[in-house]
């Protein structure tokens, strides 16, 4: 609210010393408009009676010229204040109407002041009292009208009072003292009323200033809440009434009528009762502060409603009333109902997931006598259908395992679990091994059989199976998990597609998996006990070595040499394989390039290496570091290598081939569709299975294959080596059969290099 300076003088003598309002500013401006004109009036009336008592005594100019030009300035004074009573004016306009009215008014007393001073020496005894008479009720009246003008109604009551005493020294008349004497009485008077008048005055316009205010900020804030986005609702708090609700409040009402016996025009007068079917707690919580804030729930039909209640207290703090904001969140709890869910529940096969089967093993393990079996169950062949047929027919696999396994696992309190990838868990609420191996073998049992996906195509996967007992195999979550694990190892060890029970006997092996782990890693980052041995493959012709195959060995300080069988495995499962390949594939360029028969050396390539976007690099750089020209290095695949990601596999190959490095296929016949890749990839070479050599001899189907193998070598102009000839025999039916070169004991056993010749002979003679 603006305040007001006056620029003629502070306009609050005598009063309270507070700064002027603008509504205060107006208020005075329009009881002037009501005031001024009849002190104008008053003014003309009371001129024209004292230039008529002096008519026969003055001069005419002063008893009727001065009364003349009086009331023409009084005219034109009281027609512009009758005009303002219908007008609006700004504030500006208000200020500059009262600062020149206060000023007119005071130079209008001082002329009149000048003007009874001169009629006071033409007159008589008579004529002189009756301007005392003048001047006394003149200013009172004057007062009076200039009530809401206290500063020029002060200084007109100075300027009349030192009139009449100045007029009182030149009469010494002691009535004229006694009148002058009566007029300062009232004069005082009159102003001590008129100061009382304006405080009231001022402050029932201040405070009618005020309330209006309030009344504006309460109507812009019923506005605001009016047309908020939430919906608000007030409650009586003594009779549980509605008594306000915005249009959110009832255009949410709107769309949940049909759950409700009230209409929304209907809201407001409507107990707040009809929301819950409890009234009871719900008026308790309303009725007492101290239960605020609250929030809560409700549910009406299949909708949800989310309340939150606030109290609303004045400003002394006493309570005044609830305030309910409130929303349809129906939307929203289906979400927060699909995000727990997801939480604890797999979203392919809806089985419960870790975190809930963690929860379940830990409450089972946690009481007291409980006793638990555990099964461990992963898949077999999975990752393959996965990556040759695509992720979407990998998860119509899953889906259809996991209703397999809920047919098997149905017993009462089983618990069948999807860990996440193929693994999968069961919880039995017993420990005996004869009920747990036997639910197991029906898991591989139904699993092994044959799965319909993509219409007509038929999946067969198996599935390998770990159990272990609580209390027998541990009390601890995560003791017990491990052993289930340690058996799931085993089972797959043991040719897959089978179960196995935990025993001490496979935790020593993990255990010493773990401790031969650590010392391979140790002896790559040395290279101490590593070396790289040579096997010959042998043109039968002409009896002329052609290559030899790099084989990798491991002297172990204590345990002596550890079978590649063992510790290659190892390698690709702890992610050693890069290493160790890296490693024979130096060793065995820079050997070959020794070579005074320029033969050509054969690295294998595990399906770890294969694919990764590493390989062609890394044999450039080690034909630039050795000097082995590309042409003598030959790559061995397997067809398990190229299941893993054959695309790419088949491009590494294909950058390898542009290199000059041959590439060989190795264990033909054991893989998954040798005839596909011989379509997809033109070999170099390819070496038949040392299985079928060593049987050929009893098993004619055995001889069939070689001979098959043989003749396709031919016909699509690729040299075939047979791998494992042991005996003569063996060789006579592998030349009879058609293959052109050997690798066997009969031609050489693996050997180590020159270099490493004396050093490995010392490591043998020592033990």
């Amino acid at each position: 609210m603006k305040s007001l300076n006056w620029p003629f003088g502070r306009e609050d003598w005598f009063g309270t010393g507070e700064v002027e309002s603008s509504e205060l500013a107006v208020a005075r401006y329009h009881r002037c408009a009501q005031t001024l004109p009849t002190m104008y009036v008053i003014l003309m009336v009371n001129a024209w009676l004292l230039g008529a008592v002096f008519a026969r005594q003055a001069p005419g100019w002063l008893s009727l010229l001065c009364p003349a030009l009086g009331t023409l300035f009084c005219v034109v004074r009281m027609r512009a204040w009758l005009q303002a009573r219908k007008a609006d004016p700004t504030l500006d306009q208000v200020l500059a109407a009262l600062a020149n009215t206060s000023r007119l008014s005071i130079g209008l007393v001082i002329i009149q002041a000048g003007w009874a001073f001169a009629l006071y020496f033409y007159g008589d005894e008579a004529t002189r009292s009756f301007l005392f008479f003048f001047i006394a009720t003149t200013t009172l009246a004057v007062i009076y009208c200039l009530a809401h003008l206290r500063v020029a109604a002060i200084r007109l009551a100075i300027i009349a009072n030192v009139t009449l005493f100045i007029l009182c020294l030149v009469s010494g008349t002691s009535i004229h003292l006694a009148a002058a004497m009566s007029l300062l009485v009232d004069s005082i008077g009159g102003l001590g009323v008129l100061t009382s008048t304006y405080r009231d005055f001022s402050k029932t316009v201040n405070a009618r200033a005020e309330e209006q205010r309030r009344a504006k900020e309460q109507e812009l804030l019923l506005r605001m809440i009016d047309n908020m986005p939430v919906a608000v609702m007030t409650v009586e708090p003594q009779t549980y009434i509605i008594n306000y609700a915005n249009q959110m409040s009832k255009a949410l009402i709107r769309s949940i009528e049909h759950l409700l016996p009230i209409r929304a025009d209907d809201l407001i007068g409507t107990s707040i009762d009809v929301f819950h079917r409890s009234p009871a707690h719900q008026r308790g919580i309303l009725a007492d502060p101290n239960n605020l804030p609250h929030n809560a729930r409700i549910r009406l039909g299949d909708e949800v409603l989310d309340l939150k209640i606030s109290a609303i207290t004045a400003m002394d703090g006493h309570y005044m009333a609830p305030m309910l904001t409130w929303a349809l969140v129906t939307k929203e709890v289906e979400a927060e109902n699909r995000i727990r869910y997801l939480a604890h529940y797999d979203a392919l096969t809806e089985l419960p997931n870790r975190i809930t089967f963690r929860r379940e093993l830990e409450d089972r393990l946690a009481t007291p006598g409980n006793r638990v079996g555990l099964l461990y169950v992963d898949l077999d062949g999975f990752k393959l259908v996965n990556d040759t047929r695509g992720h979407q027919i990998g998860d119509a696999l899953l889906q259809q395992v996991a209703a397999r396994l809920k047919m098997v696992c149905n017993g009462p309190a089983v618990t069948l679990t999807r860990l996440g990838g193929d693994e999968f868990a069961v919880l039995l609420p017993h420990d005996s091994r004869q009920q747990a191996l036997l639910l197991a073998d029906l898991i591989v049992t139904a699993l092994g059989a044959p799965f319909d996906l993509d219409y007509d195509r038929t999946i067969r996967i198996g599935a390998s199976v770990g159990v272990a007992l609580a209390p027998e195999h541990g009390g601890e979550p995560d003791i017990l998990l491990s052993r289930a694990d340690m058996a799931l190892y085993a089972a797959k060890e043991a040719g897959r597609g089978t179960a196995r029970l935990f025993s001490p006997d496979l935790e020593k092996q993990v255990q010493e998996r773990v401790r031969l782990e650590e010392e391979l890693r140790s002896a790559l980052a040395s290279g101490d006990g590593l070396f790289v041995f040579y096997q010959p493959i042998v043109d039968i012709p002409s009896g002329r070595v052609t290559s030899r195959e790099a084989l990798a060995r491991w002297h172990h300080p204590e345990q002596g040499w550890v079978s590649p069988g063992r510790f290659v495995p190892v390698a690709e499962q702890c992610g050693l394989i890069d290493q160790l390949g890296a490693f024979i594939l130096d060793r065995a360029c820079r050997s070959a390039a020794q070579w005074a028969d320029e033969a050509h050396v054969a690295v294998n390539v595990s399906a770890m290496q294969l694919g990764k976007g590493t390989l062609v690099d890394l044999v450039s750089a080690t034909l630039s570091a050795s000097g082995l020209p590309a042409e003598r290095l030959e790559i061995e695949v397997t067809e398990t290598a190229l299941l893993s990601d054959e695309h790419r596999g088949i491009q590494e190959l294909l950058s390898l081939r542009e290199m000059g490095v041959r590439i060989s296929l190795d264990d033909f016949g054991t893989g998954y569709s040798s005839l596909a890749h011989l379509r997809t990839f033109a070999f170099d070479k390819i070496k038949i299975d040392g299985s079928f050599v060593r049987d050929a001899l009893e098993r004619p189907e055995c001889a069939a294959v070689v001979r098959a193998i043989a003749d396709l070598g031919q016909r699509l102009g690729v040299r075939i080596v047979a791998e494992g000839v042991e005996t003569e025999d063996q060789l006579e039916l592998v030349r009879a059969e058609g293959c052109r070169e050997v690798q066997g004991y009969l031609y050489g056993r693996p050997a180590p290099g020159e270099a490493d010749a004396l050093l490995i002979a010392g490591l043998d003679s020592r033990r």
